[in-house]
């Protein structure tokens, strides 16, 4: 921390040294007076859930001091006698410093028995919201002008360059294109008939990657735009879960699509092993210690997919039962209920192998004996409860990663390390969180199977809606609606069973909304979005190995403005970069 002396009084010192404030960052001035001993100020930043205060300055009799203080989090703050550091002087509960504030603490003593305390904000503050604001306008202007243009004139200025070009196609079959080879039914020419194809999954898919790169590049700055530190939800934590719900409506569409041209299961189980060890050694080739054993990391996003599909596309081959339109229903609608019975009821083993799945998590997440950690703890580690639990860092699942794997091939840097000061490596994509990333994968394969076996839209889309709702309440009601302290928190770092359900609850209410939009009325064509849903794979590789530098990413200037504006120029590249892959027919699949 750093921190500076300031003698004297002077009004204009907050503005002198706002100067050199970083992002996130305040100065914090303190006068102690009238007081014949220092004092001390403790805080704690009110993420760190159930943490010790901490030291933070130490203040002589009637001096001042300035420090630098973080703003992305509010405080709990406490001004103690420095003789013995338990008495409480006053106190301040939550409170929320803002980006190039200059505070004032005012530590003033009336009587012996009492002292007043205030904190006064002096100065102007930052336009903190204002860049995240403008790049949501700017995404927005984007797709605007990408829709526009795609009404008005692609046709003509994308037929010359085709004339002069020989057109480049790869055809490749993925899990993740899944929706390009669905034509299993004729699609009507009625509002009310379902096209048996599904350009908004690509557009979900496509939209989740543009908000994975921009994240993955740094999100502007923001604390929302970043991981959570341990329970609860940012912007971040969205979009790897979405990909992995996506996954699981491209195997439905996609082995329909194949059991249609009566491939052979053989072929397709041969298909599903290529795919998975393709997917892990993609993920492998990220690292930059790949040729050091002993530093690398097993686990990974691409890892994490490769295991969900894999179960789950196996699931799939094996219990799905060929689907074919009755001769009876071309002519006459079937009922709700007998559609509800083809989507759900007859995949019962199905469900009762996924519930089977998730019954192991729950027994391991809350009955293994975790040495020196209480049985279900579920905790960062570190400072939280006091700090009673410090080497307990992620519970079973962080004690199975590092058994099985070894410290050395973990993620060494987890979202809790700064705020908890953990000092164990936890890996978010770990072991223990393959199973309900198995039961999220499946909620995907619901999507589908409530897709193919419906003819009409509003039953489709209802019946996706009222999934959510199922997931939802499951997500919610756990959780207590989203606290800390409940039966099972929000967590994406352990994949945990709320944070699941209602990861899979926002997707299943997108892409109805999508589908609507996309498929059936057609107001907008998905693009940008679609453009990169249609070569993720490859947009994805790309962006983490020679996204980095020129003429990608520049060095820019320690702001959120700035920092944003070069983060979002990444995620606009590589959709452009999609674009021109999508209008050359330019598909790269696995």
């Amino acid at each position: 921390m750093i921190v500076s002396y300031i003698r004297g009084k002077e009004q204009t010192i907050g503005n002198d040294l706002s100067r050199s404030l970083s992002m996130d960052e305040a100065y914090l001035i303190m006068y102690n007076r009238n007081s014949s001993e220092n004092i001390t100020l403790f805080g704690n930043k009110v993420v760190c859930e159930n943490c010790n205060l901490g030291k933070m300055s130490v203040i002589a009799p009637n001096k001042n001091r300035t420090i630098i203080i973080n703003t992305q989090y509010a405080y709990d703050l406490e001004i103690r006698s420095s003789e013995s550091n338990e008495s409480i002087l006053c106190q301040f509960k939550s409170y929320k410093f803002h980006e190039h504030g200059t505070y004032v603490l005012h530590l003033i003593y009336n009587t012996p028995l009492e002292t007043k305390c205030s904190i006064e904000q002096i100065g102007k503050l930052s336009a903190y919201a204002i860049p995240a604001i403008l790049g949501v306008l700017f995404v927005i202007l984007y797709t605007t002008v990408v829709q526009l243009w795609q009404y008005i004139d692609y046709r003509r200025i994308w037929n010359y360059f085709r004339s002069t070009d020989t057109q480049a196609q790869i055809l490749v079959e993925d899990t993740t294109q899944g929706s390009l080879n669905t034509n299993q039914s004729a699609a009507s020419n009625t509002k009310s008939r379902a096209t048996k194809r599904l350009r908004s999954l690509d557009t979900f898919r496509g939209f989740s990657l543009m908000v994975m790169i921009f994240v993955n590049y740094g999100g502007g700055g923001y604390w929302f735009f970043d991981h959570s530190t341990w329970n609860g939800l940012t912007l971040a934590d969205l979009v790897f879960p979405w990909f992995t719900w996506m996954m699981g409506v491209s195997i439905v569409l996609s082995q329909r699509s194949l059991r249609s041209k009566n491939v052979r299961k053989r072929s397709m189980l041969v298909k599903i092993c290529r795919r998975t060890l393709i997917l892990i050694l993609l993920g492998m080739s990220e690292q930059p210690h790949l040729m050091k054993f002993r530093d690398i990391r097993f686990c990974g996003v691409l890892q994490r997919l490769a295991t969900c599909y894999f179960f789950t596309a196996i699931l799939v081959l094996c219990l799905d039962k060929d689907y074919k339109l009755n001769s009876q229903d071309e002519h006459q609608e079937p009922s709700f209920r007998v559609e509800f019975n083809r989507a759900v009821f007859q995949y019962w083993l199905q469900w009762l192998l996924v519930t089977l799945v998730v019954i192991i998590w729950v027994l391991i997440t809350f009955l293994l004996q975790v040495p020196d950690c209480p049985t279900g703890y579920i905790g960062p580690g570190g400072k939280h409860d006091h700090g009673k639990y410090s080497n307990c860092t992620g519970g079973a699942a962080g004690y199975i990663d590092r058994v099985v794997l070894g410290n050395s091939h973990l993620y060494d840097e987890p979202t809790c390390k700064e705020i908890y000061s953990t000092k164990l490596p936890y890996d978010p994509e770990g072991l223990l969180g393959n199973l309900t990333g198995i039961l999220l994968c499946y909620l995907g394969v619901q999507a589908g199977h409530i897709f193919v076996h419906s003819n009409r839209v509003h039953r489709i889309c209802s019946q996706w809606l009222i999934w959510s709702i199922i997931c939802g309440c499951f997500g919610l009601g756990l959780s207590f609606g989203g606290h800390s302290d409940s039966w099972i928190p929000i967590n994406k770092n352990l994949w945990s069973l709320t944070f699941v359900f209602t990861l899979a609850s926002l997707a299943f209410v997108i892409l109805s909304v999508l589908y609507v939009l996309v498929d059936v009325r057609q107001w907008f064509t998905g693009a940008p979005f679609l453009w990169l849903g249609m070569n993720s794979i490859a947009i994805y590789m790309c962006h983490g190995l020679f996204g980095v530098s020129v003429p990608v990413q520049f060095d820019v200037s320690d702001t959120h403005a700035a920092q944003l504006a070069m983060h979002l120029y990444g995620a606009f590249f590589w959709s452009l970069i999609a674009g021109l892959m999508y209008y050359k027919k330019v598909f790269i699949a696995i």
